[in-house]
């Protein structure tokens, strides 16, 4: 009886308290509507995916989070396909997950360039043909131009943005999500995106859209998923902050051309010159960025635990509240009627500026 009481007390409590929030929130912004419970979703199941003998497939996999996902992986005991464009370079990775233990055989390279169907199709049966199986599917490669590609102009860097970011994703569903659910067997499939997916800084308004695709992609991903009877299958959009990779480096490369000056690299493998990877984490620290192994830890946290869906980093400039914060003040041009990207916007940036002060 004390234990049922006990019980019920606390159930009482989670919804007064759930309900005192939403009054603190009405009372603070009385034109907000009502919103549910303050809370995460319940976990899906994801039991012994990242397990030993286990097989991940990371498209994206030749530097930064892919790699560092790989490298977890083989710490894990599972079997990878680092799946790649720059074959070099995930042959690179293959040759660090081998040097940290990895036996002969177990980490393949693919030369996947994700913008083509065909190749993440080929992907998906060598693979499966390696292996046998696919428990965890990472869609992480990416391109930007570093804000050099706004609403109505380079029609060609649109093209490859939305190319590589958005239908990248959608051709790794595409190719293995179907198996992955006749497997029958607890899977995931992770699809990268960005918090510019979310919130919209002005700039590079082709990145921006190619993320926010890859969110809602992933959401419904995730709602078919479970929608669907039998499967064992779940998604999780991962989200990370300023992190230290390749990205930027290869923004420039890609934009700049010939008028690349490769001492300005500023990337995890060098540093304005200095070709050291100890060297270029300790300046991105210093900037404020994670590390890829550190959003790494978040996501496969999140598997592991089977919640959240949305893997939404920090780093180091960027607390969760500011994050949250953030992302409603985002939602709320929206619901107030506000400019577009009204954080930016002269009427409001004073009012965002007080605003953030509480985040």
């Amino acid at each position: 009886m004390c234990m049922y009481m006990d019980a019920r007390s606390a159930l009482v409590g989670a919804a007064l308290g759930a309900a005192a929030s939403v009054c603190v929130l009405r009372l603070l912004r009385p034109n907000s509507p009502p919103r549910g419970a303050l809370r995460q979703h319940a976990p899906v199941d994801t039991a012994g995916v990242l397990a030993t003998g286990k097989v991940a497939v990371i498209i994206g996999s030749g530097s930064g989070i892919g790699r560092c996902a790989a490298l977890r992986c083989v710490a894990l005991g599972m079997k990878v396909m680092l799946a790649d464009i720059d074959v070099p370079d995930a042959t690179s990775v293959q040759a660090e997950c081998e040097a940290a233990g990895a036996p002969k055989g177990s980490v393949v390279v693919q030369r996947c360039d994700c913008r083509v169907e065909a190749d993440v199709r080929a992907a998906r049966d060598a693979a499966y043909a390696a292996f046998g199986a696919v428990h965890l599917l990472m869609n992480n490669a990416a391109m930007q131009s570093n804000n050099r590609c706004g609403p109505y102009e380079h029609p060609d860097r649109w093209k490859v943005i939305l190319d590589t970011n958005l239908l990248g994703v959608y051709h790794g569903g595409l190719a293995f999500a179907p198996s992955m659910v006749e497997q029958a067997e607890p899977s995931v499939i992770v699809n990268t995106g960005s918090k510019q997916g979310i919130t919209m800084p002005p700039g590079d308004t082709a990145y921006n859209v190619s993320k926010a695709g890859v969110k809602v992609l992933t959401e419904a991903l995730q709602h078919q998923l479970r929608s669907t009877d039998g499967c064992r299958v779940n998604a999780f959009l991962l989200v990370p902050g300023c992190v230290n990779t390749m990205i930027r480096t290869r923004g420039d490369k890609w934009v700049e051309g010939a008028a690349f000056k490769p001492d300005r690299a500023k990337d995890e493998r060098e540093y304005n010159g200095v070709v050291d990877r100890a060297y270029a984490a300790e300046k991105w620290r210093e900037r404020g960025a994670w590390q890829p192994d550190q959003v790494i830890d978040e996501l496969f946290g999140a598997i592991a635990a089977g919640t959240p869906f949305y893997v939404i980093c920090a780093d180091g400039e960027t607390t969760r509240a500011m994050d949250d914060g953030r992302m409603q003040w985002a939602m709320d041009d929206l619901v107030f009627r506000r400019a577009p990207l009204s954080r930016w916007s002269e009427e409001y940036k004073a009012e965002y500026a007080r605003v953030a002060r509480g985040f």
